[in-house]
């Protein structure tokens, strides 16, 4: 059975799920396990990622004006290599390939299904897995990451059950410039993790807000995790995001994460940052959170002054 994954949470699922030895190719930013780097990339953006976060987002903008897609897929490749399934997903063009295009290839492939992932919310998510799972004969592994889905929130959620209320305001911050709050999964979280949420909703796209918008919410935790960015590549935004959010009267703690493996990947990981999330809402309360996932997380201290978690 060969597969084929067109964004990088397909491919997190499928090794996941224990079929790593079935992918025949993957899109060019699958970047997780470091070994399916490896594999044939089958996908370019037409965007230009070298710019900062308000010329990547202007880039994105023009290319969707004139084009299906802000991706290129190379059908000769895909044709190449014969897969039985190619798992893509059918929710944002600035994501992953249009779902139009992988349609298209497919006429040209031969008993070729698509597998098509939609996730707006954690228990789609999880469904997502599973169905990935039956249709591939993999139901054993998707049953075991389930129990794992299980037993991961509910630690979490027991140990915030006797919190006294209100729980801390908790803004995540999925573009700098124009700042985008997370909307889709994350709100779920930030209630899991014992927060309460600003401004977005559950199930729905990340809203544009402006500082005006973010003056008025005073929120006591701030989480900076750029879709697609390293932390390096947010460091280097810094001075941006400092003119982005307003000079709050009571400051918050405000963190730094790698958008790049957690939070914006609707898969595996997103139980992982569901732990980051809950160790930077309540930094004394997830104190193991904090050491397990320190390369992954910056705290800015007053003036965005940056110090890694230790």
């Amino acid at each position: 059975m060969n597969l084929v994954s067109l964004l990088p949470s397909a491919t997190e699922i499928l090794v996941k799920l224990g079929l790593e030895k079935n992918l025949v190719g993957v899109s060019h930013e699958c970047d997780y396990p470091e070994s399916v780097r490896s594999l044939p990339q089958l996908t370019s953006s037409r965007a230009n990622s070298k710019l900062d976060s308000a010329g990547i987002h202007q880039s994105v903008l023009e290319v969707m004006k004139n084009a299906v897609s802000v991706y290129d897929l190379d059908v000769e490749l895909l044709k190449s290599l014969k897969p039985d399934f190619i798992v893509t997903q059918d929710l944002c063009d600035v994501c992953a390939v249009s779902f139009s295009q992988v349609e298209e290839a497919c006429k040209e492939l031969l008993g070729c299904k698509i597998i098509s992932l939609k996730p707006k919310r954690l228990d789609d998510i999880w469904n997502d897995v599973q169905n990935t799972a039956e249709l591939l004969g993999a139901q054993q592994k998707g049953n075991e990451f389930q129990i794992e889905v299980d037993e991961r929130i509910q630690a979490v959620r027991d140990r915030v059950t006797y919190l006294t209320k209100p729980w801390p305001k908790v803004l995540t911050i999925e573009w700098i410039d124009p700042i985008y709050v997370g909307g889709m999964w994350l709100p779920e979280m930030i209630d899991i993790a014992g927060g309460q949420v600003c401004i977005a909703e559950s199930g729905q796209l990340a809203p544009i807000v402006s500082r005006d918008d973010l003056e008025k919410i005073e929120p006591d935790v701030v989480i900076v995790k750029p879709c697609g960015y390293k932390l390096s590549q947010t460091l280097k935004e810094v001075d941006l995001l400092e003119k982005q959010i307003p000079k709050w009267r009571n400051p918050p703690r405000v963190y730094l994460v790698d958008g790049n493996s957690y939070f914006n990947r609707p898969g595996p990981r997103i139980l992982d940052s569901l732990e980051i999330l809950a160790y930077c809402t309540h930094p004394n309360l997830f104190p193991e959170f904090g050491e397990q996932y320190k390369e992954g997380i910056i705290r800015l201290e007053l003036g965005l002054k940056s110090s890694r978690q230790n």
